[in-house]
């Protein structure tokens, strides 16, 4: 097939940063196209049915908030977006229930102060969440010394819920040196109606409406590039779509050692990126229950954090790291159908639950059908103990481990934050040219992807710094 028409600005993946990229472009008049190797565009925020009549979200519980601006600026609402602010999270025991008293003053300013440093360099002056106030707030050492608990000033009974509301599907020790970061990357951004698909398909007519091109079932095989520039993509059917940039949504490693011809890319290049540490530790179980859990309804629209405590996050994330399973792994239940009564059938219930500190890879081998059924074993038994008799109303379950994730949404490892959150991995401390992310060392390629630096920090984001970084570059005519 031949070269078509050039477009102003190639984004590969629809999920939420590529939809919000290509939204921004399209409206600013430039000519945009989305590639989805799906047949659907939305990422992570899915909603799918999992069991006649039960639909629930199979990639994560939650995402990060989006930046008001960012949502009223994409004009979500009127394309469907409706979300109900989140509830205090609560910790679960069989014999207590231990309630958030609010997120923590200094979490707050630290990550407003964190999106401000993450914002492109110089955007033109449309829409700019990442206001100049802010950057000198963030000290660049702070919290890349101190641990999880250290930042903690609450009462000792909230500090396992603390913890485990800050390392929801991920894998950390919350006494070590920098583990604090994982407040930058929260969840929290609200209960959305339909889901998280209701998200996503509002923001697929979002892109639409602002005349982006979506296309779907077509996958990105290479980005070529032209004397050292981006200026095409080469596709899995043969055919290319020549682009004066690319933004890649993918993560670092998709993006150059699989979309790039890496050997031709500078030796110190490679191995930062190779470097670069991705690994996922999040699973999700999806279960179809007859009826919801004898409790307070009002207790079954927060997250709830099954008996949480400091010695099991520290202990599972160093089977983590061994490729083991734990024998006691962080739970967080969400019952989705509280909120959103048509995720169910009347009188019946979804719960989401989301494992934390589960390898990609076990050190025995790949993830068979007895690993899965054990896991779901163990986590429905955890359940059962803070809410006994609820194994007996279970309709069905789906399990979605890490390698399942990578092969749906493309994520290394399934890691669908982009890599680990480290002291060496954030911000000024990040190795080499992620230091200035969007910007790559490949003239015309933007990466907006989960390594990107914003993208952590609130959802829509990187996206968004990305199309502000092209359509600045493109105004200074430095894309040809």
């Amino acid at each position: 097939m031949g070269v078509a028409e050039r477009y102003d600005a190639a984004v590969i993946g629809g999920g939420a940063d590529g939809l919000a990229a290509a939204a921004m472009l399209a409206r600013a008049g430039k000519r945009t196209i989305l590639l989805e190797r799906h047949e659907t565009a939305g990422g992570r925020l899915a909603t799918r049915q999992f069991h006649p009549g039960f639909y629930a979200s199979p990639f994560v519980g939650d995402v990060a908030p989006i930046p008001d601006d960012l949502f009223w600026s994409l004009d979500l609402a009127r394309h469907g977006a409706l979300c109900a602010p989140v509830p205090a999270p609560a910790a679960l025991w069989p014999e207590r229930i231990v309630t958030a008293a609010g997120p923590s003053g200094e979490a707050a300013s630290r990550r407003a102060a964190a999106l401000a440093v993450a914002r492109a360099p110089e955007p033109p002056p449309r829409w700019n969440p990442f206001a100049a106030p802010l950057r000198a707030d963030w000290p660049p050492e702070s919290w890349t010394h101190r641990s999880l608990l250290e930042v903690f000033d609450g009462p000792d009974e909230q500090a396992p819920l603390f913890a485990a509301a800050a390392l929801e599907g991920r894998s950390a020790d919350p006494y070590a040196a920098g583990s604090a970061l994982h407040l930058l990357a929260p969840s929290g951004g609200g209960v959305w109606r339909g889901g998280l698909g209701g998200l996503g398909a509002a923001l697929v007519a979002a892109a639409t409406a602002a005349g982006a091109e979506i296309a779907c079932g077509l996958e990105v095989s290479d980005i070529r590039c032209t004397r050292g520039r981006a200026t095409a993509l080469g596709l899995a059917d043969g055919s290319e779509i020549a682009a004066r940039a690319v933004v890649s949504t993918l993560d670092l490693k998709r993006t150059f050692l699989s979309l790039l011809a890496w050997s031709e890319l500078p030796r110190d290049l490679v191995k930062q990126i190779g470097d670069f540490r991705i690994a996922g530790a999040g699973a999700r179980l999806l279960v179809a229950l007859a009826a919801p859990p004898r409790a307070p309804a009002g207790l079954l629209r927060r997250p709830l954090h099954v008996l949480p405590d400091v010695r099991r996050h520290i202990e599972s994330h160093l089977a983590w790291r061994g490729g083991v399973l734990a024998e006691e792994l962080p739970l967080t239940l969400r019952f989705e159908s509280a909120t959103d009564p048509g995720l169910a059938p009347p009188g019946a219930a979804v719960m989401g639950v989301t494992i934390a500190a589960v390898p990609h890879r076990l050190f025995d081998g790949v993830w068979t059908h007895d690993k899965r059924a054990r896991l779901v074993a163990q986590t429905l038994g955890a359940v059962e103990q803070v809410f006994p008799g609820l194994a007996a109303t279970v309709l069905a379950t789906e399990l979605v481990v890490p390698p399942d994730i990578e092969n749906a949404l493309g994520a290394t490892a399934g890691d669908v934050l982009g890599g680990e959150i480290a002291p060496d991995q954030m911000f000024a401390f990040r190795p080499g040219f992620l230091r200035k992310s969007p910007y790559t060392p490949v003239d015309g390629l933007y990466l907006a992807g989960p390594s990107a630096a914003a993208a952590p920090l609130a959802t829509c984001a990187a996206g968004a710094v990305a199309a502000e970084a092209v359509l600045a570059d493109l105004a200074r005519g430095k894309l040809p």
